[in-house]
C-alpha cells in the first residue's frame, strides 16, 4: 500500500490510492479505501473507516466544488447558488435569483458495461409525495436527471422519469421542467453539485457529488447489505450537510401540510354551501353582494359560495370545512391563547372572514373613518384554554416607521399612502403563547429592493423578539402567501378548472398593481423561510409555517368585490378584482389554516421533526 504522508494530497497520490483499491475486490484489505474493514455493521450501527479513506474524502469534496464553480461560471449566467456563496446572512438573495432543483435517478449498481444488451442494474423509485416534500414550491427549474445506465438498464426507470415530468408539471405549474439522460459523468455530477436542492432515490450516482454539497441535500439508501453503500460512514462533519432519511419513506399524518391545497379544482357542491354561510351578514363593502343576493329557488346561494375544493393527488390530505370546535380543539392543543394577523386590506378580508365563520363579525366596522383594527373574544366551552382572542392589525408593509396613523391619514409606503399600525411591540408583550399570521407584498408594487429588505427586517424582528423574551420561542408563526387578482373580474361567474386557464391570463404592470411581481415574491418569502427554518441552532425565533392558497385562489376569478354577483348597488370605482366579497374564496384560507394548524399539532404530540417548508 502506498504511505500516506501527512499534507501531501497530491493527484499522484490519489491515483495511486484508488489503483491499488479497484485492485482489490476484498473489502477487507487495507488498500480498498472504501471499506477497508468490512461494509457497516447493521447490528451494532459502526463504520472502522481506515485512514485512506478519511484522508483522502475532503481531496474529492474540494476538488468537486472547484470544479462545479468553474463550470457554473463558464456555462450558467445565474448567480452563483446559496451554498456555494457561503452568504453569512440572507442579502445574497436577488430577484433573479433562479431555484434549480435536481432529482437524479441513478442504479444501486453503476458499474454496467454500455456495450452489453443486459445487465442487473436495481432502480428503485420514491413515492411522488416525497418529491413534493423535498423540492420546494419556490423552485424556478426542476430538472429530471438520468444516468444512462439506468436509462438502459433500470427496470421503470425511463416510465418514472418520464412520470415525474408530466407530474412536476402540475405540482410546479410556474417552474421549467426539464428530463435529460445524461451520457457525460462530468456534466451528471456538475448539475448535482450546483443545484439549489438535489433529491436522489436508492442509487450509487449521488453519492459522491452529494458529499459536495452542504446544503438541501436528500439521499435515500437501502439499508441491505447488497446494496448499502459507504456514505452512512461519512465522519459526521459530512453527514450534518445532508440528509438521509429513512428508507423505504414513511409518510407522517402531518405531513399533509406540505401537499394539501397544491393539486386540486374546485367542484360546485350545493348540498355544502349551507354550512358556507355566514349567521349574519358582514357589514359595509366585503359583505354587500351577500346583503343584495336575493335566494331563489334555481340559486339559494350566492354563486361564488357554492363551491369545494377537493384533492386531485392526495386526497387524504383534503381541506374540510372548519367549525369553531375544531378551531378550539386545535388552539387548546397547542395551548394558544391569542390569533393576531397583522397585514392589509387581504389580511383584515382573512380575519373578518374567520371572525364571520365563528359568529363573531357584529362592531367589526369597514368605515374608512374607523380605526379598522379590532379583538374578539371566541369561547371555547370544555378546553383548557377557555377562549382565545381573535386580533387583527393593519400593516400594509409589515413595517414601522416610528408614527401612528389614523383614518385618513397614512404614515408609510413610498408616497405615504399607506397605513403602517405598530403591531412588534403588541405582538412581544403578550403573556401567552400566540399564533400570529403575516402577509406583506401587495404594496411593495416593482420595489424589489425594498421588499428584501421589509422581509429580511421581519425575519430579523422575530429573532430579536424571541431573545428577548423566552415564551416567544414557542409561538406558532405563519405566513400567507400573496394571491394575485384577476383581469375583468365583472365578467366572470365561475371557477377556472386548472391553472392552464388561467396562465394567459396574468397581467402585470402599474395599471394592474403589479400582480405579476405577487409570485417572485411569494417565492422570496419561501426560500428566506426555509434557510430561517434551517438555522435550528443559531437562531432564536420558532420556525415559519407557510400558509399557501396561492393556486386555490388564482382558480377563482369570481366572487371579487366587483365580481358578477355584487350586483348595480355594490359598484365600485375604480373596479375591485383583487379583494373578495364574503362569504366566498378568502373563507377557504381559513379552512385551510385549521388543516395546517392540525398538521402541527400532530408533529408536536408524536414529538415527530418537522419537515422544513416546501
Amino acid at each position: 500500500a502506498y504511505a500516506w504522508q501527512d499534507g501531501c494530497l497530491d493527484a499522484a497520490m490519489l491515483r495511486t490510492i484508488c489503483t491499488n483499491s479497484l485492485a482489490s475486490a476484498d473489502p477487507t484489505d487495507p488498500d480498498n479505501i472504501l471499506f477497508p474493514s468490512g461494509y457497516l455493521d447493521t447490528d451494532t450501527n459502526t463504520c472502522n473507516l481506515g485512514c485512506y479513506f478519511n484522508q483522502v474524502l475532503p481531496w474529492i469534496r474540494n476538488n468537486l466544488r472547484i470544479v462545479a464553480t468553474d463550470w457554473l461560471n463558464a456555462v450558467e449566467s445565474r448567480a452563483l447558488t446559496f451554498w456555494l456563496r457561503n452568504a453569512a446572512e440572507f442579502s445574497h438573495r436577488e430577484k433573479d435569483d433562479m431555484e434549480v432543483s435536481v432529482v437524479s435517478l441513478s442504479c444501486a449498481e453503476e458499474g454496467c458495461d454500455m456495450t452489453k444488451e443486459s445487465c442487473i442494474c436495481e432502480f428503485t423509485p420514491l413515492p411522488n409525495w416525497v418529491y413534493a416534500m423535498h423540492i420546494p414550491r419556490s423552485s424556478t427549474n426542476v430538472a429530471i436527471v438520468v444516468s444512462p445506465t439506468c436509462a438502459k438498464f433500470g427496470e421503470g426507470c425511463t416510465l418514472h422519469a418520464q412520470e415525474l415530468y408530466h407530474f412536476f408539471h402540475t405540482l410546479y405549474p410556474r417552474a421549467d421542467i426539464t428530463y435529460n439522460v445524461i451520457t457525460a459523468t462530468s456534466s451528471w455530477y456538475m448539475r448535482m453539485i450546483t443545484a439549489d436542492v438535489l433529491v436522489c432515490p436508492p442509487g450509487e450516482g449521488c453519492l459522491l457529488p452529494a458529499i459536495a454539497r452542504d446544503a438541501y441535500t436528500y439521499v435515500y439508501e437501502k439499508t441491505s447489505p447488497t446494496v448499502s453503500t459507504w456514505l452512512t460512514c461519512t465522519p459526521d462533519n459530512y453527514l450534518t450537510r445532508l440528509t438521509v432519511p429513512t428508507y423505504p419513506p414513511v409518510f407522517v399524518q402531518g405531513d399533509c401540510r406540505h401537499l394539501r391545497a397544491r393539486i386540486g379544482a374546485w367542484t360546485p357542491d350545493l348540498a355544502l354551501a349551507s354550512s358556507l354561510q355566514y349567521s349574519s351578514p358582514v357589514d359595509g363593502y366585503l359583505g354587500c353582494a351577500d346583503t343584495n343576493f336575493v335566494a331563489t329557488a334555481e340559486d339559494p346561494y350566492r354563486p361564488p359560495t357554492t363551491y369545494r375544493w377537493d384533492e386531485s393527488v392526495w386526497a387524504t390530505c383534503p381541506v374540510e370545512v372548519m367549525t369553531k370546535n375544531e378551531l378550539c380543539t386545535q388552539m387548546d392543543r397547542l395551548g394558544l391563547t391569542r390569533m393576531l394577523f397583522v397585514g392589509d386590506h387581504t389580511t383584515m378580508t382573512q380575519a373578518i372572514s374567520l371572525a364571520s365563520i365563528l359568529g363573531q363579525n357584529s362592531e367589526i366596522s369597514l368605515d374608512t373613518s374607523v380605526v379598522p383594527n379590532f379583538t374578539k373574544t371566541i369561547t371555547c366551552d370544555g378546553s383548557t384554554i377557555g377562549s382565545f382572542e381573535l386580533s387583527y392589525i393593519r400593516n400594509d408593509r409589515l413595517e414601522e416607521p416610528g408614527t401612528t396613523p389614523s383614518p385618513g391619514f397614512p404614515n408609510c409606503g413610498p408616497t405615504n399612502e399607506q397605513y403602517c399600525y405598530p403591531w412588534s411591540t403588541d405582538y412581544s408583550s403578550f403573556d401567552g403563547k400566540q399564533l400570529l399570521i403575516v402577509n406583506t407584498g401587495y404594496h411593495w408594487a416593482d420595489d424589489w429592493q425594498g421588499y428584501i429588505t421589509n422581509f429580511q427586517n421581519f425575519v430579523g424582528l422575530i429573532d430579536d423578539t424571541s431573545g428577548a423574551n423566552a415564551i416567544r420561542k414557542n409561538d406558532v408563526l405563519v405566513f400567507r402567501t400573496s394571491v394575485p387578482g384577476h383581469k375583468e373580474c365583472d365578467l366572470h361567474n365561475g371557477v377556472y378548472a386548472h391553472y392552464g386557464e388561467y396562465c394567459p391570463r396574468i397581467v402585470n404592470g402599474a395599471f394592474w398593481h403589479w400582480w405579476g411581481e405577487l409570485p417572485p415574491y411569494n417565492d422570496y418569502a419561501i426560500r428566506i423561510i426555509n434557510e430561517w427554518n434551517l438555522l435550528n441552532t443559531v437562531k432564536n425565533g420558532p420556525n415559519i409555517e407557510l400558509l399557501d392558497p396561492w393556486l386555490m385562489t388564482v382558480l377563482r376569478p369570481d366572487g371579487h368585490l366587483s365580481g358578477s354577483d355584487a350586483g348595480p348597488s355594490c359598484t365600485l370605482d375604480p373596479k375591485e378584482c383583487m379583494l373578495y366579497s364574503l362569504p366566498g374564496p378568502v373563507d377557504w384560507w381559513n379552512h385551510l389554516l385549521v388543516q395546517q394548524l392540525a398538521d402541527v399539532g400532530t408533529h408536536l404530540e408524536n414529538s415527530n421533526p418537522m419537515q422544513a417548508w416546501r
